[in-house]
Protein backbone atom coordinates (compact mmCIF):
# COMPACT_ATOMS: atom_id res chain seq x y z
CA UNK A 1 0.00 0.00 0.00
CA UNK A 2 1.61 2.75 -0.87
CA UNK A 3 -1.25 6.17 -0.52
CA UNK A 4 -0.74 7.59 2.31
CA UNK A 5 -5.22 9.37 2.44
CA UNK A 6 -5.94 6.12 3.50
CA UNK A 7 -8.11 7.09 6.18
CA UNK A 8 -9.52 3.39 7.56
CA UNK A 9 -6.13 3.47 9.99
CA UNK A 10 -7.20 4.10 13.08
CA UNK A 11 -3.70 4.97 15.13
CA UNK A 12 -0.62 6.63 14.38
CA UNK A 13 1.74 4.02 14.13
CA UNK A 14 -0.24 2.04 11.24
CA UNK A 15 -0.24 5.64 9.53
CA UNK A 16 3.83 6.05 10.00
CA UNK A 17 4.15 2.62 9.12
CA UNK A 18 1.81 2.68 5.78
CA UNK A 19 3.23 6.04 4.98
CA UNK A 20 7.17 5.47 6.13
CA UNK A 21 8.00 4.93 2.28
CA UNK A 22 8.20 8.19 1.53
CA UNK A 23 10.07 8.70 -1.88
CA UNK A 24 12.96 11.18 -2.04
CA UNK A 25 13.17 13.87 -4.66
CA UNK A 26 14.88 12.69 -8.21
CA UNK A 27 17.52 13.56 -10.67
CA UNK A 28 19.74 15.86 -7.84
CA UNK A 29 21.43 18.30 -10.29
CA UNK A 30 24.16 21.43 -9.62
CA UNK A 31 24.96 23.43 -12.54
CA UNK A 32 27.63 26.84 -12.73
CA UNK A 33 26.20 29.60 -14.13
CA UNK A 34 29.46 31.34 -14.14
CA UNK A 35 28.87 33.50 -11.40
CA UNK A 36 32.12 32.92 -9.72
CA UNK A 37 30.58 30.57 -6.92
CA UNK A 38 26.84 30.63 -6.86
CA UNK A 39 25.75 27.65 -7.85
CA UNK A 40 22.00 26.23 -9.21
CA UNK A 41 20.56 23.28 -7.77
CA UNK A 42 17.37 21.89 -9.02
CA UNK A 43 15.86 18.62 -8.23
CA UNK A 44 12.45 16.54 -9.84
CA UNK A 45 9.60 15.28 -7.31
CA UNK A 46 9.08 11.90 -5.54
CA UNK A 47 7.32 9.97 -8.69
CA UNK A 48 4.36 9.07 -6.38
CA UNK A 49 3.62 13.11 -5.15
CA UNK A 50 0.42 13.12 -6.41
CA UNK A 51 -1.18 10.73 -4.10
CA UNK A 52 -0.18 12.58 -1.14
CA UNK A 53 -3.33 14.05 -0.67
CA UNK A 54 -4.19 16.50 2.15
CA UNK A 55 -0.64 16.77 3.00
CA UNK A 56 2.35 19.33 2.60
CA UNK A 57 5.10 18.07 0.57
CA UNK A 58 8.29 20.12 1.18
CA UNK A 59 11.71 19.82 1.00
CA UNK A 60 14.75 19.79 3.55
CA UNK A 61 17.67 21.00 1.36
CA UNK A 62 21.53 21.28 3.09
CA UNK A 63 24.56 22.15 1.53
CA UNK A 64 28.31 23.00 2.93
CA UNK A 65 32.15 22.63 1.23
CA UNK A 66 33.98 19.96 1.45
CA UNK A 67 35.66 20.47 5.37
CA UNK A 68 33.45 23.12 6.61
CA UNK A 69 32.00 21.88 9.93
CA UNK A 70 28.03 22.71 9.56
CA UNK A 71 25.55 22.44 6.63
CA UNK A 72 23.60 25.16 5.69
CA UNK A 73 19.88 24.14 5.97
CA UNK A 74 17.13 25.25 3.88
CA UNK A 75 13.49 24.32 3.65
CA UNK A 76 11.43 25.23 0.65
CA UNK A 77 8.65 24.41 -1.48
CA UNK A 78 10.19 24.61 -4.45
CA UNK A 79 12.18 22.58 -6.78
CA UNK A 80 14.99 25.08 -7.57
CA UNK A 81 17.56 27.05 -5.17
CA UNK A 82 20.60 29.53 -5.77
CA UNK A 83 23.77 28.89 -3.48
CA UNK A 84 27.05 30.16 -2.36
CA UNK A 85 29.97 28.08 -2.48
CA UNK A 86 34.14 28.46 -2.46
CA UNK A 87 34.84 26.96 -5.87
CA UNK A 88 38.38 26.08 -4.84
CA UNK A 89 36.50 23.40 -2.59
CA UNK A 90 34.00 20.72 -3.45
CA UNK A 91 30.23 21.88 -2.86
CA UNK A 92 28.27 19.08 -1.68
CA UNK A 93 24.33 19.34 -1.32
CA UNK A 94 21.83 16.87 -0.18
CA UNK A 95 18.09 17.12 -0.11
CA UNK A 96 14.90 15.09 1.50
CA UNK A 97 11.60 14.85 1.06
CA UNK A 98 9.35 15.80 4.04
CA UNK A 99 5.74 14.92 4.64
CA UNK A 100 3.11 16.27 6.94
CA UNK A 101 -0.72 16.90 7.12
CA UNK A 102 -3.66 14.47 7.57
CA UNK A 103 -2.91 11.64 5.43
CA UNK A 104 0.06 11.26 8.22
CA UNK A 105 -2.19 12.19 11.15
CA UNK A 106 -0.08 15.26 11.58
CA UNK A 107 3.22 13.32 11.80
CA UNK A 108 6.15 14.54 9.75
CA UNK A 109 7.77 11.79 7.40
CA UNK A 110 10.80 12.17 5.83
CA UNK A 111 12.55 10.20 3.00
CA UNK A 112 15.99 8.86 2.49
CA UNK A 113 18.32 11.35 1.11
CA UNK A 114 19.65 12.04 -2.13
CA UNK A 115 23.06 13.93 -2.74
CA UNK A 116 25.77 15.44 -5.11
CA UNK A 117 28.51 17.25 -5.48
CA UNK A 118 29.98 19.46 -7.62
CA UNK A 119 33.94 20.67 -8.43
CA UNK A 120 35.85 23.24 -10.65
CA UNK A 121 38.08 21.48 -12.68
CA UNK A 122 41.63 23.48 -10.79
CA UNK A 123 44.36 24.53 -12.82
CA UNK A 124 48.10 25.21 -12.09
CA UNK A 125 49.42 24.27 -7.81
CA UNK A 126 48.35 26.13 -5.44
CA UNK A 127 51.43 27.84 -4.90
CA UNK A 128 50.93 29.60 -7.82
CA UNK A 129 47.16 31.41 -6.96
CA UNK A 130 47.73 34.78 -6.21
CA UNK A 131 48.65 35.59 -1.86
CA UNK A 132 48.36 38.30 0.94
CA UNK A 133 44.51 39.31 -1.05
CA UNK A 134 43.27 41.92 1.18
CA UNK A 135 39.90 44.05 0.96
CA UNK A 136 39.11 47.27 1.87
CA UNK A 137 35.91 49.17 1.43
CA UNK A 138 36.59 52.68 1.77
CA UNK A 139 34.12 55.18 3.26
CA UNK A 140 31.01 53.19 1.85
CA UNK A 141 32.20 54.90 -1.84
CA UNK A 142 34.76 52.36 -3.47
CA UNK A 143 36.57 49.04 -2.79
CA UNK A 144 40.24 48.56 -3.26
CA UNK A 145 41.43 44.63 -3.35
CA UNK A 146 45.24 44.54 -3.52
CA UNK A 147 46.91 41.19 -3.79
CA UNK A 148 50.51 39.78 -4.89
CA UNK A 149 51.83 37.08 -7.27
CA UNK A 150 51.99 33.72 -6.47
CA UNK A 151 55.09 32.19 -5.13
CA UNK A 152 55.35 29.52 -8.46
CA UNK A 153 53.98 32.56 -10.87
CA UNK A 154 56.48 33.00 -13.52
CA UNK A 155 57.62 36.78 -14.37
CA UNK A 156 55.58 38.86 -16.10
CA UNK A 157 52.31 36.88 -15.07
CA UNK A 158 48.80 38.96 -15.74
CA UNK A 159 46.02 38.52 -13.66
CA UNK A 160 42.23 39.91 -13.80
CA UNK A 161 39.75 40.25 -10.95
CA UNK A 162 35.91 39.60 -11.40
CA UNK A 163 33.11 40.11 -9.99
CA UNK A 164 29.78 39.40 -9.38
CA UNK A 165 26.56 39.78 -7.04
CA UNK A 166 22.79 39.86 -6.95
CA UNK A 167 21.64 42.43 -9.88
CA UNK A 168 24.30 41.69 -11.92
CA UNK A 169 23.19 39.64 -15.04
CA UNK A 170 26.66 38.16 -15.28
CA UNK A 171 30.36 38.66 -13.61
CA UNK A 172 32.12 41.66 -14.49
CA UNK A 173 35.42 42.21 -14.75
CA UNK A 174 37.54 45.43 -13.17
CA UNK A 175 37.73 48.03 -15.06
CA UNK A 176 40.57 50.17 -12.75
CA UNK A 177 43.51 47.86 -12.26
CA UNK A 178 46.24 49.07 -9.65
CA UNK A 179 49.72 48.67 -11.70
CA UNK A 180 53.45 48.15 -10.64
CA UNK A 181 55.91 48.34 -13.57
CA UNK A 182 53.14 46.98 -16.10
CA UNK A 183 51.60 44.07 -13.73
CA UNK A 184 48.04 43.87 -12.39
CA UNK A 185 48.17 43.94 -8.37
CA UNK A 186 45.31 45.73 -7.23
CA UNK A 187 41.66 46.94 -8.50
CA UNK A 188 39.27 49.52 -7.29
CA UNK A 189 35.73 49.36 -7.84
CA UNK A 190 33.37 51.77 -7.69
CA UNK A 191 29.07 51.93 -7.28
CA UNK A 192 29.10 49.07 -5.43
CA UNK A 193 26.22 50.28 -2.94
CA UNK A 194 23.49 47.26 -4.57
CA UNK A 195 26.31 44.98 -3.43
CA UNK A 196 26.06 46.04 0.29
CA UNK A 197 25.03 43.60 3.07
CA UNK A 198 25.28 40.61 0.65
CA UNK A 199 27.80 37.98 -0.93
CA UNK A 200 30.11 40.10 -3.33
CA UNK A 201 31.45 36.91 -4.99
CA UNK A 202 35.24 37.79 -6.80
CA UNK A 203 37.60 35.61 -8.54
CA UNK A 204 41.27 36.75 -9.17
CA UNK A 205 42.72 34.40 -12.24
CA UNK A 206 45.77 34.57 -13.92
CA UNK A 207 47.56 33.53 -17.26
CA UNK A 208 51.14 33.32 -18.28
CA UNK A 209 53.06 31.66 -21.59
CA UNK A 210 53.96 28.62 -20.52
CA UNK A 211 52.59 27.95 -16.83
CA UNK A 212 48.97 27.75 -15.48
CA UNK A 213 47.94 29.47 -12.67
CA UNK A 214 45.23 28.80 -9.65
CA UNK A 215 42.53 31.01 -9.39
CA UNK A 216 41.59 32.60 -6.15
CA UNK A 217 37.57 32.49 -5.39
CA UNK A 218 36.50 34.27 -2.52
CA UNK A 219 33.01 35.93 -1.12
CA UNK A 220 33.33 39.34 0.11
CA UNK A 221 31.17 41.13 2.57
CA UNK A 222 31.08 45.02 1.96
CA UNK A 223 29.80 46.15 5.32
CA UNK A 224 32.49 43.93 7.45
CA UNK A 225 35.18 45.58 5.20
CA UNK A 226 34.54 49.06 5.89
CA UNK A 227 37.14 51.39 6.30
CA UNK A 228 35.83 55.42 7.36
CA UNK A 229 37.74 58.13 7.20
CA UNK A 230 39.51 60.35 10.43
CA UNK A 231 37.01 62.68 11.84
CA UNK A 232 37.39 66.69 10.34
CA UNK A 233 37.92 69.79 11.75
CA UNK A 234 39.62 68.56 15.66
CA UNK A 235 39.27 71.79 17.61
CA UNK A 236 40.90 71.35 21.12
CA UNK A 237 40.75 73.97 23.67
CA UNK A 238 40.21 74.85 27.70
CA UNK A 239 37.05 76.84 29.55
CA UNK A 240 37.85 79.07 32.21
CA UNK A 241 36.88 76.18 34.35
CA UNK A 242 39.67 74.38 32.95
CA UNK A 243 37.50 71.86 31.29
CA UNK A 244 39.00 70.22 28.16
CA UNK A 245 36.70 70.54 25.31
CA UNK A 246 37.42 68.28 22.24
CA UNK A 247 35.18 69.26 19.04
CA UNK A 248 34.93 67.78 15.43
CA UNK A 249 32.76 67.09 12.65
CA UNK A 250 31.91 63.53 11.65
CA UNK A 251 34.28 62.06 8.22
CA UNK A 252 33.34 62.27 4.77
CA UNK A 253 32.34 59.46 2.53
CA UNK A 254 28.75 57.99 2.79
CA UNK A 255 29.49 55.84 5.47
CA UNK A 256 25.85 55.53 7.53
CA UNK A 257 25.83 57.86 10.46
CA UNK A 258 24.63 55.44 12.89
CA UNK A 259 27.45 52.77 12.00
CA UNK A 260 30.18 55.12 13.45
CA UNK A 261 31.28 55.56 16.99
CA UNK A 262 34.30 57.86 17.90
CA UNK A 263 37.63 57.15 19.98
CA UNK A 264 38.88 59.98 21.69
CA UNK A 265 42.80 59.93 23.38
CA UNK A 266 44.63 62.53 24.86
CA UNK A 267 48.15 62.50 26.61
CA UNK A 268 49.85 65.49 28.74
CA UNK A 269 53.16 67.02 27.04
CA UNK A 270 55.53 66.71 29.91
CA UNK A 271 58.85 68.20 27.61
CA UNK A 272 60.91 64.85 26.25
CA UNK A 273 58.21 62.61 28.79
CA UNK A 274 54.77 61.72 27.52
CA UNK A 275 51.98 60.21 29.94
CA UNK A 276 50.52 57.54 29.05
CA UNK A 277 47.49 57.70 27.32
CA UNK A 278 44.18 57.87 29.23
CA UNK A 279 40.67 58.66 28.70
CA UNK A 280 39.59 62.04 28.74
CA UNK A 281 39.23 63.52 32.49
CA UNK A 282 38.34 67.01 33.60
CA UNK A 283 39.78 69.38 35.01
CA UNK A 284 42.87 69.33 33.46
CA UNK A 285 45.64 71.44 35.04
CA UNK A 286 46.12 75.15 33.82
CA UNK A 287 49.43 75.39 31.88
CA UNK A 288 49.68 71.88 31.11
CA UNK A 289 49.89 71.41 27.20
CA UNK A 290 47.23 68.79 25.87
CA UNK A 291 47.32 66.52 22.71
CA UNK A 292 44.56 65.17 21.71
CA UNK A 293 44.21 62.47 19.29
CA UNK A 294 40.21 61.23 17.47
CA UNK A 295 39.72 58.81 15.36
CA UNK A 296 36.17 57.34 14.01
CA UNK A 297 35.53 53.76 13.66
CA UNK A 298 33.04 51.44 12.98
CA UNK A 299 30.37 50.13 15.80
CA UNK A 300 31.52 46.56 16.51
CA UNK A 301 30.79 43.83 14.04
CA UNK A 302 32.36 41.00 12.27
CA UNK A 303 36.14 41.88 10.74
CA UNK A 304 38.00 44.81 12.15
CA UNK A 305 39.54 47.32 9.69
CA UNK A 306 42.06 49.66 11.82
CA UNK A 307 40.61 53.45 11.69
CA UNK A 308 42.96 56.55 10.53
CA UNK A 309 43.75 59.03 13.13
CA UNK A 310 42.72 62.71 13.26
CA UNK A 311 45.62 65.06 15.14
Amino acid sequence: MTQCDDRSQQDVDTLVRVCSQVAPPRDLQITDPGLLGSLDIEWKPPPDVQTFRDCTVKYKFEYCNTGDTDWKVIFTRKLKFRAGFDLSRTAEVKVQTLLEGRCTNGVELQSDWIYATFQVPLQGKLESQVQNFHCIYHDWEYLKCTWQPGLLAPRGAHYGLYYWYEGLGQAAQCDHYIQDHGLNVGCTLQNLSQAEYQDLNVCVNGSAAATLLRPLYTTLRLHNLAKPSPPRQLVVSMSAAEELHVAWRPPGGQTPPQCLEYEVEVAEDLGEAKAAWAAPVAPWPLGVSICAWTQSRRKAGAASVPPELSV
